[in-house]
């Protein structure tokens, strides 16, 4: 297993990084010790980006990490949360707001995930749209179950277990043939657990098509790292070539993870750390290539945490580009 990659978590917390060599040699001999609580910091420094190619591997030791005794701070409240509300934001319903045009007899279920009905609503109606607009025929779940990707990522198998046969029980009953999903992470577990169902699992994004027109401006775009890395490998180029299609100017922005995903549920300081310096990032690129740095500079992104991080952290940044959802871009 190659040490070759390009990883956030090393690069800002280096000290409690475990490498992928530690990593399948602490599963190889995992019968003869147990981790204590001080193995908190490296066991939870991953946000599972997936560029090591690792990430399964080390939900498996933070499996073992709860298994050996050991506790999370908050943890049992969130499991708590979660089997009484089914999603991790116990006060917060859907802020999507209506939609008009959705069919409540459609065979194809239009999942938004927890993250995106609470945190990124407007992402969230804005993709709801574009779909609408491209005639493509979906229902929408008046209140959702976690996929439970958030509490896997904790370490915690049997709630995330729990979530999972939930849905599988709900979307059996509804008769869902098809699911389009807005949130990686969402489209990883659905995809694992839900097409042995015969239930199709797509991304949004298999459904973007190019607008005609040139000269729209400079676009940046914040791959999504699950889908980059793990799901999708060619995502990059897919998108480069339809938004150039559509008359942007795509900046060759060196790709890195913007700290969101599970980053912003454990380690929060990992995941700041890592948003901070991709900011920083965006902000040199601009700098060194000043003549995408005008007010017809865009930056965009397919995942809702990104979409999070680029708005909050690139206020905090001051960064110059605007915005904009990916399906905002590609409306005539």
């Amino acid at each position: 297993m190659t040490e070759d990659y390009n990883c956030p978590c090393r690069d800002v917390d280096p000290d409690n990084f475990v490498t992928n060599e530690e990593v399948l040699k602490l599963l190889e001999t995992k019968d003869d010790y147990k981790f204590n609580q001080g193995d908190y910091l490296r066991l939870y420094n991953c946000v599972h980006c997936g560029a090591c190619g690792t990430h399964y591997e080390r939900f498996l030791l933070k499996q073992k990490f709860l298994k050996d005794g050991n506790k999370i701070e908050g943890l049992d409240e969130q499991i708590e949360v979660l089997k009484k509300y089914g999603t991790p934001f116990k006060l917060n319903k859907s802020r999507i707001k209506p939609i008009e045009g959705i069919n409540v007899k459609s065979k194809t279920l239009l999942y938004f995930g927890c993250f995106t009905t609470v945190k990124t609503p407007k992402y969230g109606e804005n993709i709801a749209k574009y779909l609408l607009s491209k005639n493509v025929d979906f229902n929408i779940l008046e209140k959702e179950i976690c996929c439970g990707y958030p509490i896997l990522c904790t370490g915690e198998i049997n709630t995330y277990d729990l979530l999972v046969e939930r849905n599988k029980k709900l979307f059996i009953e509804m008769g869902f043939e098809k699911i389009i999903t807005v949130c990686p992470s969402c489209y990883m577990v659905l995809k694992k657990h839900y097409q042995e169902l015969g239930i199709k699992i797509e991304y949004f994004t298999q459904y973007l098509t190019p607008i005609t027109g040139k000269d729209k401006g400079n676009l940046m775009i914040q791959h999504a790292c699950p889908l980059k890395y793990i799901e999708f490998p060619g995502i990059e180029e897919d998108l480069k070539k339809l938004y150039e299609d559509s008359g942007y100017n795509v900046s060759p922005v060196p790709h890195n993870c913007c700290g969101g995903g599970v980053g912003h549920q454990l380690r929060t300081d990992i995941s700041e750390m890592i948003a901070i310096k991709r900011m920083k990032e965006l902000k040199d690129f601009e700098n060194l290539n000043s003549e995408i740095a005008d007010n017809n500079t865009y930056i965009t992104t397919y995942c809702p945490d990104a979409y999070w991080i680029l708005k909050f952290y690139g206020r905090k940044n001051r960064a110059k580009q605007k915005l904009k959802n990916m399906c905002e871009l590609l409306i005539d």
